[in-house]
C-alpha cells in the first residue's frame, strides 16, 4: 500500500491531530484514509488536499489506487431466455423444480433482472434440450432488443414544453390522473379541456384535437354557418369554451334564462348581447350574423 498521504503530511510537519483538527474529522478517520482502509467523500479530498498543499487530482489518485477492482457481474442476461423456452414448449415450473429455484427466479431471468449463475446453466440447456454454447452465446448472452413503446402524442405535447403532469393540471383547471389518462388515451378530454390544453402548450385547437382523438364540430368553423345554425354554434362555442349558462350570462350582461332560449333557438340575442358574446368567443365583429336565421 502506498504511503502517499502520510508522507506529504510528515514533509509537512503536521500530525494526524493537525490534519483532522483543519478537516474537523476524528483522527482515526484520518490514520484510516492514509492507509487506504476508508475512502473520503469528495469535499473531505479536496480539503486534505488543501492541507496537505497537493493538488486535488494527485489526492484522487491515491484514492483511486486504494480502491477495490471492481470484479465483472458473474452470470448471464436472460433476454433470451423466454423466447427458447417457448420454443422448447418448457414451462417455468418444470424449469423450477428441475433446478431447485422458484419460479420467480425463472421469470426474473427472463425479464433480465437478475443473472443466470453459471452453476445452473448445465441444467438449464439439459431442461431445453440444447448445448451450453448455443444457450449462453446466441440467447443469454445476446443483449435485449425491446423497442421502446412509441410516446403518445399527448405527452410529447406536454414534453416539449417542460411542464410535469401536476403543472399542466394546475393551469388546465383539473387533476393529474385526468391529465395522464388523456396522455394515455384511456379517456377524452372535454371540449373546454382541448382549447385550454392547447393555449398551455401554445399550439392549435386543432393539433390537440388530433391528438386526442376529439373531432371537432364543424359548428366551430365560421365559414360552415348558415341560416338558422345560430342555436347551435351558440351551443358549441359554449361547450367549447368551457362555460356554464350562467357563466355566460354573467359575461355578456344577460339572465341565465336569456342564455337558454338563445340556445334552444326559441329567440336570438339583440345587437348589444350579439357584440358581447363575439367577444367572449373570440370571433370577429359581425361574425355571429351570418349563422341568424332568416328575417319572417
Amino acid at each position: 500500500m502506498s504511503t502517499f498521504l502520510r508522507d506529504q503530511r510528515v514533509r509537512r510537519t503536521l500530525s494526524v491531530r493537525d490534519v483532522a483538527r483543519d478537516l474537523a474529522v476524528h483522527p482515526n478517520s484520518v490514520l484510516r484514509w492514509e492507509r487506504g482502509e476508508r475512502l473520503p467523500g469528495p469535499e473531505h479530498v479536496k480539503a486534505l488536499a488543501h492541507t496537505l498543499e497537493l493538488d486535488t487530482s494527485a489526492v484522487a489518485r491515491f484514492f483511486d489506487g486504494a480502491r477495490a477492482p471492481v470484479e465483472p457481474p458473474r452470470g448471464f442476461r436472460g433476454h433470451g431466455l423466454r423466447a427458447l423456452r417457448q420454443g422448447a414448449g418448457v414451462p417455468v415450473r418444470r424449469i423450477a423444480r428441475r433446478l431447485g429455484i422458484t419460479t420467480a427466479t425463472v421469470y426474473n431471468w427472463e425479464a433480465g433482472r437478475v443473472r443466470i449463475p453459471p452453476s445452473h446453466v448445465p441444467a438449464l440447456a439439459s431442461v431445453l434440450d440444447t448445448e451450453v454454447p448455443a444457450l449462453t452465446t446466441q440467447l443469454i448472452a445476446a443483449p435485449a432488443t425491446r423497442p421502446r413503446p412509441p410516446v403518445p402524442p399527448m405527452r410529447r405535447l406536454r414534453r416539449r414544453t417542460g411542464l410535469s403532469q401536476e403543472a399542466v393540471a394546475q393551469r388546465v383547471g383539473t387533476t393529474r390522473h385526468r391529465i395522464g389518462a388523456w396522455e394515455r388515451g384511456e379517456q377524452q378530454p372535454p371540449l373546454w379541456a382541448v382549447r385550454r390544453l392547447a393555449a398551455v402548450y401554445g399550439v392549435p385547437v386543432s393539433r390537440v384535437a388530433r391528438a386526442t382523438g376529439v373531432v371537432a364540430s364543424p359548428a366551430l368553423n365560421v365559414r360552415q354557418w348558415s341560416r338558422g345554425d345560430l342555436a347551435e354554434v351558440l351551443r358549441t362555442l359554449r361547450s367549447w369554451s368551457g362555460l356554464t349558462q350562467r357563466a355566460v350570462a354573467a359575461r355578456c350582461g344577460s339572465h341565465p334564462s336569456s342564455v337558454r332560449a338563445w340556445e334552444s333557438g326559441r329567440t336570438v340575442p339583440r345587437a348589444r348581447s350579439r357584440e358581447r358574446l363575439e367577444r367572449l368567443y373570440g370571433l370577429p365583429p359581425g361574425s355571429l350574423l351570418a349563422a341568424y336565421p332568416e328575417a319572417g
